[in-house]
């Protein structure tokens, strides 16, 4: 994003917050804009610091269904509701994981801050706000709310970066089925859509494991006419299922081999993970058998001509050939043999 469409963008998220709050005063102002251009970085510390800071901050508020989960304060940054994410069962931890990952650099300084202040003021009007842009150059000096702006609307929130708030009802999904759960999530979705780079991201804040279908393809003595004409009949479900799915779910020990398509051959056991939350990425983690054990269902619904580009970037000529003559008409026979994205599916 161009520096100008980072200040147009900011500016109109100060303008919807100004309106949803008019109770703002300029402090609140230089606050909002401190924190889109210099983000969260002041408020950072050792993880285990930073979550007993949350937990008790949290201890203090009354957990709030109807309020709004996450408001925008510019391209970067998002404010998220304690309140809310209490009632969909978020807990400190992983709201201080939100926090610590994905952080965007920031190319903004105070005297950004200030810079902005001044030129938004001039245009709304806004006066009384020099006195404390001045303390802009203090760099042990933070902004805080008014105590007119604390009455009016109660802010508990913490400060996470926007690219993790496409992610949050799939953590809250996750987090609302309580801490003991065992949970499968599934990544499903086309050919470079994002799956494996999502279901990374995921597993860092859910401290999950990952496993990818595509170390489950059917080998290729296999590979017969009957099984490849049914949907999804390449991979090897009943393998994924029986070596991986079913005993995890069950809390059972034990181990699984990835099968090696070049190789064509099935690769040493590794130990099944003894994770609380197993992220299953990859085409056809719906097929029946699958989709009847998860308990979270994602399907990344990225557009054509995003994924037409990634291929095109990341896979030789021969290779593309093979994805648009073989890999996609069989994923879109499957997609269209099930009904995917269907109704259970979070969207991403």
């Amino acid at each position: 994003m161009t520096k100008e469409g980072f200040l147009a963008e900011t500016a109109a998220c100060l303008d919807a917050h100004l309106e949803q709050h008019p109770g703002a005063q300029v402090q609140d102002v230089v606050k909002f804009v401190f924190q889109a251009m210099l983000g969260v970085g002041h408020l950072l510390g050792p993880a285990d610091q930073v979550e007993a800071y949350i937990a008790r901050e949290t201890a203090e508020q009354t957990a709030d269904p109807e309020e709004p989960l996450t408001e925008p304060v510019g391209p970067d940054w998002c404010r998220l509701n304690l309140r809310r994410a209490m009632a969909e069962g978020v807990p400190p931890r992983v709201i201080a994981k939100l926090m610590m990952n994905g952080a965007p650099e920031q190319p903004w300084t105070r005297e950004d801050v200030a810079g902005f202040c001044r030129d938004y003021a001039q245009r709304r009007g806004i006066h009384g706000m020099e006195d404390i842009l001045a303390r802009l150059a203090d760099p042990a000096w933070l902004p805080s709310h008014s105590e007119a702006y604390r009455a009016a609307y109660r802010p508990a929130y913490r400060l996470i970066p926007c690219a993790w708030e496409p992610l949050l009802p799939v953590v809250c999904a996750v987090k609302k089925r309580g801490a003991g759960a065992r949970t499968l999530v599934t990544v499903d979705g086309p050919c470079a859509s994002g799956k494996t780079t999502l279901a990374n991201r995921l597993s860092r804040i859910l401290d999950a494991a990952v496993i990818h279908t595509d170390d489950f393809y059917v080998p290729h003595a296999r590979k017969t006419a009957e099984r490849l004409a049914v949907p999804g009949g390449n991979c090897d479900w009943e393998r994924l299922v029986g070596e991986v799915i079913a005993p995890w779910k069950a809390g059972q020990p034990g181990t699984y081999r990835r099968y090696d398509c070049h190789g064509d051959c099935l690769l040493p056991p590794e130990v099944l993970p003894g994770t609380k939350a197993l992220i299953l990425e990859g085409s056809y983690s719906n097929l029946p058998a699958i989709r009847a054990l998860a308990d979270v269902r994602v399907f990344v619904n990225t557009h054509e001509s995003v994924r037409r580009q990634r291929l095109e970037q990341r896979e030789s000529p021969a290779s593309l050939k093979m994805f648009d003559e073989r890999w996609i008409p069989l994923e879109n026979a499957y997609f269209e043999a099930f009904g995917l994205p269907d109704e259970g599916c979070i969207l991403i």
